[in-house]
């Protein structure tokens, strides 16, 4: 028995190891260090400068009229703990995320074997190490692939409570805890819940006794959002109702087709078909798991084994993380170190908010919001377009003269323009 664990624990490993290498390929070109993971790793920043406690997270993209739905702050409090590790530099953060993803098999293996058997835990252990689907959003940091990364700790506490040795309600409050938790990711895990609902209460039929621990353990989880509603006279209950009551003016922003939103659906979907096939699987040779796990792997390392032409997510080409790498530090040689501003053309980050993220981590004092009275513009724009019907960051920067000019990259230009009348 020792020598078999030995073994499971071994293959594990080499599973560890060839989930962090497929990930590793052009790494840093690869990588999605945008203006949401900014914004996030910005009021990280904030919070452990000022020693704040936050009760809410990053709003939802779809509002209504100005107002928006909030997540839960366990998200900053992710990005700070790997932004602290990395200290506060973006690519060995993302990577230690990246490392913590792939540990995640570990747990994601015996709740699987534990709940379903080992050979679908084996199966479940390749789809998740070597889908491109699954190998992108395991990459960098972001609500969506911190809710990904946590999902395998619910597979194994349910698991472990499958079993029966341990079939209490302490076990039983951390599962329903853990659903609120990652409840605060996003919201779109309520739809899990409900099936989770269904599965232990109407399929596995336990005690009806146990309701009151399923959603006390779920308001401990997301207890911090419940704190900010009886703050603020339940302000996510009356612009929900306003969402529903005014849907078809709602502003949402990519609509339900966004990939990510498939995440955690897809995965627990998975675990459901392992879990209804599992007699079948169970009959199946390891031979043909083995042929099924190299298809999938060659499958993925065929995804990333060409160097990208612009990082995931960029909605423009050429564009990666050097990118605002090379931004930022050549604002930083110039002797420019206040009274500015910075625009950015090349794609939806107008504010800049990547290298803001930067200025802000290392001190910079700007009026980081005022593009009206600053002195100096930064301009990241394809060639010269920034003349051209540009939005009011640079529309309103007139009359003006041009300073200085530097290439980023085969594409963009950046400009320094200097505004006459100030």
């Amino acid at each position: 028995m020792k020598r078999i664990f030995n073994k499971t624990l071994l293959l594990l490993f080499i599973f560890i190891g060839l989930f962090i290498g497929i990930r590793s390929l052009h790494y840093i070109y690869q990588v999605n260090w945008s203006g949401d993971q900014a914004f996030c790793g910005i009021e990280a920043l904030r919070i452990f400068q000022n020693k704040v406690i936050t009760f809410i997270g990053p709003q939802i993209s779809a509002n209504y009229e100005g107002r928006y739905i909030f997540q839960g702050p366990v998200i900053y409090y992710m990005y700070l703990f790997f932004l602290l590790l990395g200290k506060w530099d973006p690519i060995p953060s993302s990577y230690f995320f990246m490392i913590f993803c792939a540990f995640m098999i570990i747990p994601l293996f015996f709740g699987i074997k534990k709940l379903i058997n080992e050979k679908a835990a084996w199966i479940m252990i390749i789809i998740y190490s070597f889908l491109p689907y699954f190998v992108n959003y395991t990459r960098f940091l972001w609500n969506s692939t911190f809710l990904l990364s946590l999902l395998p700790l619910l597979i194994f506490f349910m698991g472990i409570y499958n079993e029966g040795k341990y079939k209490k309600t302490w076990l039983f409050f951390l599962i329903s805890f853990w659903l609120g938790l990652l409840l605060q990711f996003h919201y779109q895990f309520i739809l899990i819940i409900g099936g989770i609902f269904i599965y232990y209460f109407f399929i596995k039929k336990i005690k009806p006794i146990n309701l009151a621990v399923f959603f006390g353990g779920i308001m401990v989880g997301f207890f911090p959002l419940i704190i900010f509603e009886l703050r603020h006279q339940f302000y996510h209950f009356h612009t929900i109702l306003l969402f529903i009551q005014n849907w078809n003016k709602v502003d949402k922003p990519g609509g339900i087709t966004m990939p990510h939103y498939y995440i955690a659906p897809l995965f627990m979907l998975i675990t459901i078909l392992l879990g209804l096939f599992s007699k079948t699987i169970n009959k199946i040779k390891y031979s043909f798991i083995i042929i099924f796990g190299l298809i999938i792997f060659l499958y993925g390392f065929s995804n990333n084994i060409q160097k990208p032409v612009h990082a995931f997510w960029a909605p423009t080409t050429p564009w990666n993380y050097l990118d605002e790498k090379r931004i930022y530090e050549i604002i930083r040689s110039t002797p420019i170190k206040n009274d500015f501003n910075i625009a950015n053309l090349a794609y939806y980050d107008t504010l800049s908010v990547v290298v803001k993220y930067f200025m802000k981590r290392d001190g910079y004092k700007i009026n980081y919001e005022d593009y009206y009275n600053n002195k100096y513009l930064f301009v990241i724009s394809e060639k010269d377009k920034y003349l051209l019907s540009p939005p009011y960051e640079v529309s309103t920067f007139k009359p003006n003269v041009l300073l200085r000019q530097w290439n980023i990259n085969s594409r963009f230009d950046m400009v320094l323009l200097e505004r006459l009348n100030k």
